[in-house]
């Protein structure tokens, strides 16, 4: 009939109004929260780069560190969307970092990537130029052989520990440390540096050498051997009878009286494994060494110099301390040079 036919095409039309209500509702509320999802992205984008890129601070000891150059980090690639997201919110950070420093320094960004950060126990190569307040150059290293020191060992004034931490290699600070931090009152007179004195460092993170400890152990005969940097089996080139050795190496007396050492040298210690040209306790704490690999070993004086000693330095019946590096390995047949020295 066609009162029930207007009726139902009525309802019909009601129907699909409140449909087309919803759907508008839900789209709008869809837009309004992606919306805001945007607004918290981009609010903590701006939030990271403030606080974690900042280019400046000072620390607690009143060390002022800058960066002058910053190595952005490398991010493992992974393929889920939870890490995707996280590419893409730092890649949109590493974007405005970009921007920033073309527009602040007009600087072509370095390709380094940063895989760590220096810590304390690191070996750390460093460039360093040092001037007082008024740029007047005191000493630098730039050109020349690089500075090391392990981070956090005291081997360096306090305030350079504390500034060298959390670098990047490639990266470049600029530190001012005042003079508690530094040499304080006493000086140094010898690289003229007067008592008082605030200390302006540029410096460059070359190189971090970061220990994989291994096994230590105590033999009958009383040879020490503890392994401080370990090579992994599987990259292992070990040392046999009729090797030839490239070793770095520092040797102390047990009262940690200073002896000698390649670095002293300016050139590595070389020798055949096994052929006697070194005491018997070197002979046999470098047996089974890695290439790359690091050692700390104490030589009893039956498998040292024994009761005579080696005058002056080595007094009779001495304990040697030795820190060692197999830095290059050389297998009989392959190239090798002819330097031999006595150790």
């Amino acid at each position: 009939m066609p009162g029930e036919q207007n009726l139902f095409h009525q309802r019909k039309v009601q129907e699909l109004t409140h449909r087309n209500t919803v759907r508008k509702k839900m789209t709008k509320q869809v837009i309004q929260t992606k919306g805001m999802w945007l607004l918290v992205l981009f609010g903590a984008i701006l939030k990271t780069i403030s606080a974690e890129d900042a280019r400046s601070w000072v620390d607690e000891n009143g060390v002022e560190v800058e960066i002058i150059r910053k190595i952005p980090v490398q991010v493992t690639r992974k393929h889920n969307y939870k890490l995707m997201l996280i590419e893409f919110y730092f890649g949109v950070i590493r974007m405005l970092r970009e921007l920033r420093d073309k527009i602040e320094t007009n600087a072509i960004l370095s390709d380094y990537k940063c895989k760590i950060k220096s810590t304390s126990g690191d070996t750390l190569e460093q460039w360093f130029k040092l001037t007082d307040k008024n740029g007047r150059l005191v000493g630098s290293n730039f050109g020349g052989k690089p500075f090391k020191f392990v981070l956090g060992r005291g081997q360096v004034i306090h305030g350079m520990d504390m500034a060298m931490r959390d670098m990047c290699v490639g990266e470049q600070r600029r530190i001012v440390i005042p003079p508690e931090e530094a040499f304080d009152e006493e000086g140094r007179e010898d690289d003229g540096i007067k008592p008082g004195t605030t200390l302006y460092y540029f410096v460059e993170l070359l190189s971090i050498f970061r220990p994989n400890p291994g096994d230590k152990w105590l033999e009958d005969d009383g040879l020490s051997i503890e392994v401080t940097h370990k090579i992994e089996a599987e990259e292992c080139r070990k040392a046999e009878p009729g090797d030839t050795i490239h070793q770095e190496y520092t040797a102390h007396l047990e009262d940690g009286t200073f002896l000698d050492s390649s670095e002293s040298q300016e050139k590595p210690f070389v020798f055949k494994l096994g052929s006697g040209q070194v005491i018997p306790g070197m002979d046999r704490a470098v047996l089974g060494m890695c290439e790359g690999e690091r050692r700390k070993v104490v030589i009893p004086p039956e498998l040292g110099y024994g009761e005579k000693g080696r005058p002056p330095k080595v007094p009779p019946n001495a304990y040697l301390r030795f820190e060692i590096v197999l830095s290059k390995l050389v297998k009989p047949g392959d190239p090798q040079g002819s330097d031999k020295e006595e150790l």
